[in-house]
């Protein structure tokens, strides 16, 4: 039913938790998937000694998060792909949740969870589960879906890209915009189903350029969200406007970021106030991440009482 696909990059900390919380479920109709990308930290010997036969072990040169969930969604063989990070963990009944939306909806094809950075609760009894329709007009500042509590089926693979290798940073969340794009509707549990790791995703990266990200991709004239989604283009700008201030500490993304300002098709006057301001300033905000916090939760104020 279900290929659970871990991508692996020098986890060996978190990695065992992870598969254990897979081998928990309480629904076993499922194979995992782990694709080993060129890890020096010893996290494949872990799973090969600790598992055996257990997982699926893929072992390939470094090639980037996007490369190895792709090698194994090429490798998967049940008709979902269940996507999981190898420093997050599942709730014993994440699985069960699932097959449960999927079989009530079965014109359902993309399923997303809550997750809590906190402790799982013990135990989850009838979740509030949301179909939705229109997935662009609320998901600016919240996109529900993340790399570990998204399943979706394989159809959408084998007629679209996967995962893009160039972008370094939003190309699960480009995923999830051409996934619901392509089958129209999904369904989203409102229950924490999933432990993200704070401590390992916390790590500091440094700042890709702007045609290495969602950004730029989504204003692509070419990118592939059809016309029946009429709120595609205010999702797009507020998308925009929420997370481009985090870019813009060198020259070039400085520039390219007031180019795409200048793309926008809704004005958002009072989100764009601070675009207005020079780069020093945005390099000033990159060096307080105090002063970045301040800075979104006046983005997001914007867009929850103003332009609603």
């Amino acid at each position: 039913m279900f290929s659970v696909i871990i991508p692996l990059y020098n986890k060996a900390p978190f990695v065992k938790k992870t598969i254990d919380s897979v081998i928990g479920q309480t629904f076993r109709e499922f194979e995992i998937i782990v694709v080993n990308d060129g890890s020096t930290d010893g996290g494949e010997e872990i799973i090969k000694n600790e598992y055996g036969d257990q997982v699926v072990l893929i072992h390939q040169a470094n090639q980037g998060v996007s490369s190895a969930r792709n090698r194994g969604i090429n490798q998967a063989k049940f008709d979902y792909i269940a996507f999981l990070d190898a420093d997050d963990m599942w709730h014993p009944d994440y699985l069960k949740w699932i097959i449960h939306v999927l079989e009530k909806y079965p014109e359902i094809r993309m399923v997303g969870t809550s997750y809590t950075n906190d402790s799982l609760p013990d135990s989850i009894e009838n979740p509030e589960i949301e179909l939705i329709e229109d997935y662009f007009a609320k998901a600016d500042y919240n996109t529900l879906f993340t790399s570990s509590s998204t399943v979706i089926h394989r159809s959408f693979f084998e007629s679209n890209i996967g995962f893009k290798s160039y972008l370094i940073r939003g190309e699960d969340i480009d995923v999830w915009l051409r996934t619901f794009d392509w089958f129209g509707k999904a369904a989203y549990i409102h229950a924490s189903l999933m432990h993200y790791t704070l401590v390992s995703s916390s790590k500091k990266a440094s700042i890709p350029r702007l045609d290495q990200t969602i950004l730029l991709e989504i204003f692509e004239p070419n990118y592939s969200i059809s016309d029946h989604f009429p709120s595609w283009n205010s999702f797009r700008d507020k998308y925009l406007m929420l997370n481009l201030f985090q870019y813009l500490g060198s020259e070039v993304n400085y520039r390219v970021g007031q180019e795409l300002i200048g793309k926008t098709r809704n004005s958002f006057f009072f989100t764009q106030i601070p675009y207005y301001m020079p780069l020093s300033f945005f390099q000033f905000i990159l060096l307080k991440p105090i002063l970045g916090k301040f800075l979104r939760n006046y983005l997001k104020f914007c867009f929850r009482y103003i332009y609603t």
